[in-house]
């Protein structure tokens, strides 16, 4: 009985520290948020902060952790086969998870933030790809796969890192489709050159 009120208390606190840098990173730069600040703002002590972390730049990292263990999930419920013929879904699935979070965490996806969690979801495709190729014997040579891969991702990011940044007339939705039919279209083009 006990363990579950100290589970929840853990939850509140770190709910508390979240929810405190959420506050101050609307108004300023991750660097220039300090530690004293941040626990004042979570009405915490030193001490209990870095009991859960051990710089400001970790509760980021937390953040961006959770946001892609959801994303883990969504991309192991999908057939990468199917989503080489349509990343549709699957790019829907994702960007319906980020802007999830993006409503609270604005600086996730900033001009100035966004290539940190970019980055890991790229390396995360890249190594969930090879893994399903590996896993399932598909017919691809893995070494020339991975630039491949690499390269949509890294275009996709881009596209998406655009799209939340300056928020054009083009809906979600509508950027999904798009990027579903150039990533398809240039995966046919590849295998011309086969």
């Amino acid at each position: 009985m006990a363990r579950t009120g100290m589970d929840k208390r853990v939850i509140r606190t770190k709910a508390a520290i979240r929810n405190a840098f959420n506050e101050l990173v609307q108004k300023k730069d991750i660097s220039e948020i300090t530690i004293s600040e941040l626990v004042e703002a979570a009405g915490i002590t030193r001490s209990t902060f870095y009991m859960y972390f051990s710089s400001v730049a970790d509760v980021r990292d937390d953040i961006e952790d959770e946001i892609i263990r959801h994303i883990d999930k969504i991309m192991d419920e999908n057939d990468w086969l199917k989503c080489m013929v349509n990343p549709y879904p699957l790019l829907d699935a994702i960007s319906k998870e980020i802007i999830r979070y993006d409503e609270y965490n604005r600086y996730i996806l900033s001009e100035s933030g966004s290539g940190r969690l970019f980055e890991k979801l790229n390396k995360r495709f890249v190594s969930a790809f090879l893994q399903f190729v590996k896993d399932n014997n598909v017919d691809i040579d893995a070494a020339r796969a991975k630039y491949i891969v690499a390269f949509v991702t890294a275009g996709i990011s881009e596209c998406f890192k655009l799209w939340f940044n300056h928020r054009s007339s083009l809906t979600l939705e509508e950027l999904c489709r798009r990027i579903s039919e150039m990533v398809t279209r240039g995966l046919r083009i590849l295998k011309d050159f086969d």
